[in-house]
């Protein structure tokens, strides 16, 4: 399996720093889903998608990246194992 980074609204892949490709046999593979979403993060992509490609399109999984400003918690929501214990 290879994890890629592909921009979902131009459909190009991630193939190293400022460079995309238009095929994902061109694309780094990022090892795992981790390390893609981290480098999308850092480098504040935006409309991304990771692709684990098991080298047949019908069983690659895509996984959406959302963008920061959604995945920030709304004021007074606490997501820690510490206050869902005292809870």
């Amino acid at each position: 399996m290879r994890v890629l980074l592909r921009n979902a609204r131009v459909s190009l892949y991630y193939a190293g720093r400022k460079h995309w490709v238009g095929r994902p046999e061109g694309a780094a593979n990022l090892g795992t889903v981790e390390r893609a979403a981290e480098l999308s993060r850092d480098e504040g992509f935006e409309e991304m998608e990771i692709l684990a490609d098991y080298g047949d399109p019908v069983g690659d999984l895509v996984l959406p990246i959302r963008p920061a400003s959604v995945r920030k918690q709304p004021q007074g929501v606490q997501c820690s194992v510490a206050a869902t214990a005292a809870a």
